[in-house]
């Protein structure tokens, strides 16, 4: 049985904000905040944000190349 064609595609993810983070930094009682993503192969990483427990990074749209298959449920 031949394997179906892959179907192309790119995934988009924002991060937008964080809340109520747990203290990382007993002397402040806050955190420096960053969020990594991975999919696959490729990971993106916001900027650190600093001494906040509610960080807001509206980042910019993190792009991964897929197939469609990498988006489905194992059968």
């Amino acid at each position: 049985e031949a394997e179906a064609e892959k179907m192309p595609g790119k995934l988009k993810v924002k991060i937008v904000a964080g809340r109520h983070l747990p203290v990382m930094d007993r002397a402040s009682d806050l955190t420096d905040a960053f969020v990594e993503v991975k999919f696959g192969n490729t990971t993106f990483k916001t900027d650190v944000y600093l001494k906040s427990l509610n960080p807001q990074w509206n980042s910019e749209w993190f792009k991964f190349e897929v197939d469609d298959e990498d988006l489905q449920d194992e059968p």
